[in-house]
């Protein structure tokens, strides 16, 4: 759970650039939030053109005019400065790996209660109240195992 959308015009990254980019927003959001690193999720999506974006919690949808755009779903029960530090930390993260303007992206962050969404087979907990056993898997990983 988190859920963040990046929406380009058709063929404007490569592999290369959208994983360099899953990787930074791993890492802006956990070096935020100190969420576990398999939580995140990012998904690419191409357009022709800016418009209009369902919200990935139901809350309607979403109207953008640049010609990039970041749409992310949490957990809801952060504070607005730590949200806005994450969307601010995502945008500069793209603007950084692709070069572009940050003129030209923009973004939303979605929430929804943590009860709502699982992971792993598991109902996730509130922010900030994850036992020890869900970083298990980011350990693994980071020690190549």
């Amino acid at each position: 759970m988190p859920y963040y959308r990046v929406i380009t015009p058709k063929n404007e990254l490569d592999f290369d650039k959208r994983q360099e980019i899953a990787t930074g927003f791993t890492d802006v959001h956990c070096g935020i939030s100190a969420a576990p690193r398999n939580f995140v999720h990012v998904e690419f999506m191409e357009t022709d053109k800016p418009g209009v974006i369902d919200d990935s919690h139901g809350a309607g949808q979403f109207s953008y005019d640049t010609k990039y755009y970041i749409a992310g779903g949490n957990r809801a029960g952060r504070p607005q400065e730590i949200k806005d530090q994450i969307l601010n930390g995502l945008i500069g993260k793209f603007c950084e790996v692709t070069g572009i303007s940050k003129n030209d992206v923009s973004g939303h962050i979605s929430e929804a209660p943590a009860k709502w969404t699982m992971e792993g087979g598991h109902v996730l907990p509130d922010p900030g109240e994850e036992p020890p056993e869900w970083y298990a898997a980011d350990t693994v990983a980071a020690s190549g195992s």
